[in-house]
Order: C-alpha cells, then sequence, then structure tokens
C-alpha cells in the first residue's frame, strides 16, 4: 500500500535496489532524510554485459556526508542467482510469455531475491525500488509486478515499496533534492537521465522507451503469470541459501515479523489519528447545526 511521507517516518530502517543513478539515489537520500536507521544501499551486477559497476559508488561520499556513517553500499554479482531464476532459460520464457520483456523482470526478480536473503540476515524490513514517475510502463514498474512482489516481499516480513511513486515525485523534483545537497545528479534530460549509474547492455533494448514519448506496453496476465511462476524459484534459493549460511530461514522470518508488525502498528495508529482529526473537521459547529 503506498505510504505518505509521515508514514514513512514510522519505519526503522531500509534497503535500496540501488544503481547510482538519478533515481535511486533520490531516493536513498530523501529516505534517509526521514528514516533514523541503516541504509542499505544494494548494487547488482552480471556477468551478460554489465559494464562501469564501480560507478554506483560515486555518491557514497555525498550521501554518508548527509545521512553519516549508516549508509552501507554493496555491490553484488547476481549471475549465478539470475542463471537459476531464468537467465539460462531466457530464450523459453520469451517464447512461453511471448515478449523480451522476460530478461529484464527476470532479473529484477533475481535481485528480489537477494534483497530478501540480505534484509533478512540484516533485520531489514523495507525494500524500496526507485520506479520513478512516468515509467509505470515498463514491466519491472507496471502495477501488477509492484502488487504481486508487495505480496511476495511480504512473506518475509518486508514491505515493499516505490517511494517516488507513493509520493509522485518527477525527475525535475528529484534533480532539485539532489542539488539542495550539492549532489551532482549528472548527465540527463528529460526522462533520460542515466547519471552515474552502470550500464547494462541488455537494457539498451528500451532506450528508445525513454528518449521518445512512445512505449511498449506488456500484457499483465501474461506478466503475472511469469512472475508465479518465479516466486516459486526465488524462495526455494531464499530458503537453501538461508540454511547453507548456517540460519534458520523461519526464524529470520519472524524475527522481521516483529519488526514489520510494529511498524506497522504505527502507521494504523497514524493513520487512525489522521481519519479523526478528518472527522472533526467535517462535523459541523452546532451553531450551523440548528440553523
Amino acid at each position: 500500500m503506498p505510504l505518505t511521507m509521515e508514514e514513512y517516518r514510522c519505519l526503522k530502517s531500509f534497503s535500496v535496489l540501488y544503481s547510482g543513478g538519478l533515481d535511486s539515489a533520490a531516493v536513498a537520500l530523501l529516505m534517509g532524510k526521514n528514516i533514523p536507521g541503516n541504509v542499505h544501499l544494494l548494487t547488482y551486477m552480471h556477468q551478460y554485459g554489465a559494464l562501469f559497476n564501480e560507478w554506483s559508488r560515486k555518491h557514497n561520499a555525498d550521501l554518508r556526508r548527509e545521512l553519516g556513517d549508516r549508509v552501507h553500499h554493496h555491490l553484488v554479482d547476481l549471475t549465478r542467482i539470475w542463471d537459476e531464476i531464468g537467465a539460462k532459460k531466457m530464450v523459453r520464457d520469451a517464447l512461453k510469455y511471448k515478449g523480451h520483456w522476460v530478461c529484464c523482470l527476470g532479473c529484477q526478480q533475481s535481485m528480489a531475491t537477494h534483497t530478501i536473503i540480505y534484509d533478512l540476515e540484516n533485520n531489514v524490513t523495507n525494500a524500496f525500488i526507485c520506479s520513478s514517475v512516468g515509467g509505470e510502463y515498463a514491466a519491472m514498474s507496471m502495477s501488477v509486478t509492484r502488487e504481486k512482489n508487495v505480496q511476495f516481499y511480504a512473506r518475509y516480513g518486508i514491505r515493499y515499496n516505490a517511494p517516488l511513486l507513493d509520493l509522485g515525485i518527477n525527475k525535475n523534483e528529484e534533480r532539485k533534492l539532489m542539488a539542495e545537497h550539492n549532489i551532482d545528479p549528472g548527465w540527463g534530460r528529460r526522462r533520460s537521465h542515466q547519471g552515474f549509474q552502470p550500464i547494462c547492455l541488455i537494457g539498451f533494448q528500451h532506450a528508445l522507451d525513454i528518449l521518445f514519448d512512445w512505449h511498449t506496453t506488456y500484457p499483465p496476465d501474461r506478466v503475472e503469470s511469469f512472475l508465479d511462476e518465479k516466486a516459486e524459484i526465488m524462495d526455494r534459493i531464499i530458503r537453501r541459501s538461508l540454511i547453507e549460511r548456517g540460519h534458520d530461514p523461519d526464524e529470520l522470518i519472524e524475527r522481521n515479523r516483529k519488526v514489520y508488525l510494529a511498524e506497522e502498528e504505527a502507521i494504523q495508529a497514524l493513520r487512525a489519528a489522521r481519519e479523526a482529526e478528518n472527522a472533526s473537521s467535517r462535523t459541523l459547529p452546532p451553531s450551523t447545526a440548528r440553523a
């Protein structure tokens, strides 16, 4: 469920699927200014054409200057997990689901798999994606994708949100936020903003979607079926990986749920107070009611 900024302030800590580009740097900065706990930046690379991965570290010093030593950045090789989830089955998946979108969406679900493992190990109950206003057409940012991922992450006591979409923050507002904190957003114009994020050669299949006010659309039913198929594989990898690292998956999930529920209680209390205030403001004064 979308959160307001006031509700975001009820959260303890968070992780970000972080490229180091404009969107993810803006999310890290904005949420870090409003959420008191640790800021976990997870940048993912692979062996299929991910270039200049060290660029993702460009803003580390800037973010630590603004947010302190609670900023933790990790550059993670995702190849093995992606191979198991779909990279080795990409042609099969493309034929089965009738679309090239299985490539990038499969990669994102691989990122989700590692993010959940990381968040469970570190008792982090919030994962933020950096989908931006105007980009909701992309398979990774479609409403069906976000809804399915909200459900999947919640199994593990992790809240899944897209702050830029929740708060309606567009690219120009992101650039303004960065400038206010003396952080260089890098090169970009309109919705196309490369910034300092690494380059994924496979991702160039979407370049025209960003440069022009035209884009392909993706069938929600096939996207949903793809996500359901991958969810079974993802759960298997998550549990197996945690066991291999010496953890009891259910114990870590329960630990996360305790924090998640405490955050949820604070959010619901805030909503109840807001509703009571709104109801009070809608009540007519006695003199008006008698008239």
